[in-house]
């Protein structure tokens, strides 16, 4: 095989946040395989990308392509010499098209031809095997289409190395096994795939060779996947033994924390999203929500910790009503949220740690000084957070912007847990991060349940419920089509409620 990329000593220090991103990397990747590179977050490998794509440029060393030294200005140079990345976070314009989108910047008349923009994106997608109309509106489409719009474009621009970063973690479990044929077909035509993941089961099944980054180094690589296993990769990973299983005693429940009766919700237009829904949490446990995403969950968690146009029913905390109060009352009764968007919802990206850490509870009577908010105070509780949860690559004054996906994650659990709640509602508070950070997560929710927090987890990870959950309610078409408790709690069953089945016989 010949080679298709080559880093050569490539070193990159970020001086806003005294950061060395990239520390002396070397290896190559050969044409027409997949390479994985895994890494904790803020372990370079996003940055390492962006420095092959253009996005970034090195402080040393060089990047070497089919063996010719390259050094792009831009992303508009690296596709020009047959690079293309699709990014963790997806960068379409919602009003677009799916065919405007993926012809964005490469149209060849200045007077478009819808019906050939049509043609030629179903000419493209069925080559490729990426069913899709080219009709469709992007703000329309699910997470699964959005991203086979991302490699579209790639595609279109005739690249022949595609780098992908984390894919798959915007991506439900139903999704991921298409995506993942999806990248074996494209290296089966020749296409060299630069495959950025924390998720190791996925990468020990499509990658070739597999290289491993921690804290901005090369630890090993060349790694060949039909030779390791997900305990020898993490352990690399992480620099120790990695817990791969939630290490948790029984609960001791206690009060009632959080009590729904009969609720429907409603959307804008009247369709009912809920129908009756009944659950309760109690102090000192974890109540898990299963199901496919989309059955109600959305819903749920918005009549419980935020807004909807329209409820029935009734939604208490320790016995206070609060199903039509504003998200800020619903705060000062000892609600935290964590939710499903940390990009859109949780976190402000403009602002730095600091200001992120005080979203949401600028009230606060530690946080300020007489009528003014306390900067010193602030300032100290997000160096805390730092600190506390492995914020890696981060200070107080830091861009949120500039930390990898799973670190911004760790802001927004830092931030909500700083503030003692009674209920705390999780939305996927895994999705996106490396194994090292979901061990410090699951433990971090388990702590506290036993500090006897009521926990509502809402995740379409089956294996994240199954470990974590005391009781499962399991949502289907805005209904909880059966609760399990302790013993009961098992894939099967939880499977059949799922798809709308009963649970076996008992």
């Amino acid at each position: 095989m010949k080679e298709a990329i080559r880093f050569d000593h490539i070193s990159k220090y970020y001086a806003s946040t005294s950061v060395q991103a990239s520390d002396d990397i070397s290896f190559s990747v050969q044409e027409g395989e997949i390479h994985a590179i895994c890494g904790e977050n803020g372990a370079g490998k996003s940055t390492l990308m962006n420095i092959l794509f253009g996005l970034e440029k090195a402080d040393s060393g060089s990047v070497y392509l089919h063996g010719e030294k390259v050094a792009f200005k831009g992303p508009s140079d690296a596709i020009s010499c047959g690079i293309g990345m699709v990014h963790q976070h997806f960068k379409l314009v919602s009003s677009f098209t799916v065919k405007e989108s993926i012809l964005l910047g490469i149209e060849k008349k200045a007077v478009l031809n819808g019906k050939e923009e049509a043609d030629f994106v179903r000419e493209l997608s069925s080559r490729f095997n990426l069913p899709i109309d080219p009709e469709a509106v992007i703000e329309s489409l699910p997470i699964g289409l959005l991203q086979r719009v991302e490699i579209l474009k790639m595609l279109a621009r005739d690249v022949d190395i595609l780098i992908l970063d984390e894919p798959t973690a915007v991506l439900t479990p139903q999704e991921v096994g298409p995506f993942l044929e999806t990248m074996k077909s494209l290296s089966k035509i020749g296409k060299t795939i630069l495959f950025i993941s924390h998720k190791l089961g996925e990468v020990l099944e499509v990658a070739d060779t597999i290289t491993v980054m921690r804290k901005g180094r090369v630890v090993s690589t060349g790694i060949k996947a039909s030779e390791t296993d997900i305990p020898s990769l993490a352990d690399l990973m992480v620099g120790r033994k990695v817990l791969l299983q939630v290490d948790k005693g029984p609960a001791n429940p206690g009060r009632t924390v959080l009590e729904v009766n009969d609720l429907n919700v409603f959307s804008p237009m009247g369709v009912q999203l809920l129908s009756n829904v009944s659950l309760s949490v109690r102090a000192g446990e974890i109540y898990g929500i299963a199901g496919v995403s989309g059955n109600g969950q959305e819903a749920l968690v918005a009549a419980i910790a935020g807004h909807v146009h329209s409820m029935k029913g009734s939604v208490k905390i320790n016995d206070v009503e609060i199903g039509h109060m504003p998200i800020r009352g619903k705060r000062q009764q000892g609600i935290a949220y964590v939710p499903e968007d940390r990009i859109h919802t949780g976190l402000n990206m403009l602002a730095n740690l600091s200001d992120n850490s005080l979203m949401g509870f600028q009230g606060s009577k530690e946080l300020n000084k007489g009528c003014f908010l306390d900067w010193d105070a602030i300032d100290e509780r997000a160096h805390d957070m730092i600190e506390r949860y492995s914020i890696a690559g981060s200070s107080p004054k830091g861009l949120v912007s500039k930390l990898s996906g799973g670190n911004m994650q760790k802001v927004v659990l830092a931030r909500e847990l700083a503030y003692e709640p009674h209920l705390l509602v999780v939305e996927q508070p895994t999705r996106g991060l490396d194994v090292g950070s979901i061990e410090a997560v699951h433990r971090m929710l388990i702590k506290e349940r036993d500090k006897g927090v009521a926990i509502l987890l809402v995740s379409v990870e089956l294996e994240e419920i199954l470990s974590l959950a005391d009781r499962v309610g399991v949502m289907y078409s805005g209904r909880i089509q059966g609760e399990l408790e302790g013993a009961d709690i098992n894939e099967t069953d939880i499977g059949l409620l799922m798809v709308g089945s009963k649970r076996r016989a008992q």
